[in-house]
Order: structure tokens, then C-alpha cells, then sequence
């Protein structure tokens, strides 16, 4: 086999490159067999470049693609969901995902940006008169994007079962509202999606109308997963890895720096959201939107969870929202 396109990582278990049309470069996604049944975990993008590798890979492997009877889905990001569709015609397979994800997929579709959308990026400080357009996901992902809708719906403690393999759903929420991780019991083997990666954090940000505190959620999910013996780690982007609990502290760690670094950045001076994040992150008015919006979204959500364990204040003055250190923390 080619290892630039698959392996495979345990028996019967399958790692799929498929390539990704912005950083990070890759995907991963996995094909399950037990017996005479396959499995696939999350789907890539919809591009002819990531088809085109997903086919070449299930030639590889011996994969008849009507075999495939499950597609289940961590969470509902172009990168994991987008090939859905298309994938549940070419294969007849059903389509497993988290209600809330399914409702998440739909702020894909497109449509117009709600005056709340706006009023909240203005609120938190974003310049938008200083942008000629702001892309909504739909203009970002166009056809990249085809979701499915779902025959079944998973949430925390579910089973599902592929052959003799038993596969548990943990629910994971932070990343997404709905992300979901996949324990397989049967060799103690987890499939994280971005909830657990070997290199990078994942984006964990406060967007309108979104949980009002995502980051403590997603640290009592890097928590919940250090409640399973896992042997081997399969991630969403970079290497398989083992030890779990040492990497959700390392996660957690990462945060709690944060979460003291931006704490920092208002104990003087009280401060937007856009502001912090300018301080922070590293970037002026001229970097690129695919930077800014993300990266105030996620200083977002640290001073909002700040917020809620008392070391910050946040005061609503007119169009603004600002946050500064509270007195003695």
C-alpha cells in the first residue's frame, strides 16, 4: 500500500490521507472493517482532488464502495462532513452525526448576514468599516461542501456497531457544540476528530448565537476522554499517537497560559475582544480576515470563560462590549 494515501494503523482499522485545499494540508479520515462490513469515519472535503484520492484508497485496501454501510461523522466542519452526500449516494450508506452538529451544518448554506451577526462583530470590537466584504462560509466553501442529512442521530453513550466492533460515541463538545469523539472497545483505539490533536489546539471561539462558553466545555471534555484507556490515539490532522491523558493536559495547560496571558491584557486598561486578540495573537488591521475573525473569536471565548470564574468583568457601553481584570484577581 501506499503510505502517502493509507494504512493501515490496527487491524482492520485504516488511515486515509485525503488532502485539503488550505493548512492544514491533510485530513485524516478512517475506513473500519469487521467481518464483511466497512465503516467511515468522517469524509474529507467535496473536491475532485479528495474523491480521487478517497477512491484510489478503497482500491488499495479492497474496499467495494457499496460495502460501506455506516458514514459516521465527528462534527460538521467542511473537512469532516463536506464529501457526506456524495459519499451516502455512491455508497447506499447510512450517515450517522450529533443533532447539533446537523444544525451547525446548516450556517453553511447560503444566506445573508443577520443584523445580530453584525451587531456582534461590531460589538466586540471588529473595524467592519475597515473591510470592503466579509465572506460568509457559504462564499469560503462553496462546493466544497455537500452535507448529508443524517438517518441517524448519536449523542454521548450511543453504540455503534460495525461487524464485531463496538464503537462508543463520547460526546465532546468545545471545538464544536456537538463534537464527538469514537471510542472502539474492542482495541481500545480512539478516534478524536479535531478534539484531541498531536500538534496543534483546535479553534474553540464565541460566535453569535453559539454556546456563551465554549472553553470550559471543551476542558471538561479534554477531562471526560482521560477517563478511557485508550491505547492509540487516531487523529483528525497529524501522526497517530498514544498516550491521551498527557496530551489533554498539555491542551489544558495551553489554555490556562492563555487564559492568563489575556487576563494580563486588560488588568490596566479595560479592552474589546478585537483588541486582546490584535495583542495576543499578533496581527494589525491589514492581516488577513481568515486570522483576525478567527483568532477574536477565540479571545473571545477565553474572556468570556474568564468571565465566569470571576477574574474579569465585562461592561456593555453603546455599540461596544468591554472586559478588564476585576479588582484583587
Amino acid at each position: 500500500m501506499s503510505e502517502a494515501k493509507v494504512r493501515e494503523v490496527l487491524p482492520g482499522i485504516f488511515l486515509l490521507h485525503l488532502p485539503l485545499p488550505m493548512r492544514p494540508s491533510i485530513v485524516n479520515v478512517y475506513l473500519l472493517r469487521s467481518r464483511d462490513e466497512w465503516a467511515l469515519v468522517d469524509t474529507g472535503v467535496h473536491t475532485p482532488d479528495s474523491v480521487a484520492a478517497f477512491e484510489s484508497a478503497l482500491r488499495e485496501v479492497g474496499c467495494p464502495p457499496d460495502r460501506i454501510r455506516k458514514l459516521v461523522c465527528t462534527h460538521h466542519h467542511p473537512d469532516h462532513f463536506g464529501s457526506s452526500r456524495p459519499y451516502k449516494e455512491r455508497t447506499g450508506a447510512e450517515v450517522y452525526l450529533n443533532p447539533r452538529e446537523y444544525e451547525s451544518s446548516k450556517s453553511y448554506l447560503p444566506h445573508t448576514r443577520s443584523e445580530a451577526a453584525l451587531e456582534f462583530f461590531v460589538r466586540n470590537g471588529i473595524p467592519l468599516n475597515r473591510f470592503v466584504h466579509i465572506p460568509s462560509p457559504a462564499e469560503v466553501w462553496g462546493n466544497m461542501y455537500a452535507p448529508a442529512t443524517p438517518d441517524h442521530f448519536i449523542d454521548d453513550g450511543d453504540v455503534v456497531r460495525i461487524g464485531d466492533l463496538e464503537i462508543e460515541v463520547v460526546a465532546t463538545p468545545g471545538h464544536t457544540s456537538g463534537h464527538c469523539v469514537l471510542y472502539v472497545r474492542n482495541c481500545r483505539a480512539m478516534i478524536v476528530g479535531d478534539h484531541l490533536l498531536p500538534k496543534i489546539t483546535p479553534h474553540v471561539g464565541v460566535f453569535p448565537g453559539g454556546p456563551s462558553n465554549p472553553l470550559a466545555d471543551f476542558l471538561d471534555s479534554q477531562r471526560k476522554v482521560q477517563r478511557f484507556d485508550v491505547d492509540l490515539v487516531l487523529p483528525a490532522h497529524g501522526g497517530v499517537y498514544s498516550d491521551h491523558r498527557h496530551r489533554a493536559n498539555q491542551i489544558i495547560q495551553h489554555h490556562e497560559y492563555r487564559l492568563r496571558e489575556m487576563q494580563d491584557c486588560v488588568r490596566h486598561q479595560a479592552r474589546t475582544a478585537y483588541d486582546v486578540a490584535r495583542l495576543t495573537f499578533g496581527f494589525d488591521i491589514d492581516t488577513t480576515l481568515a486570522v483576525q475573525f478567527p483568532a477574536t473569536f477565540e479571545t473571545l471565548a477565553h474572556l468570556e470563560h474568564l468571565r465566569a470564574l470571576g477574574r474579569v468583568v465585562r461592561e456593555d457601553e453603546q455599540e461596544r462590549t468591554w472586559y478588564r481584570s476585576n479588582a484583587g484577581c
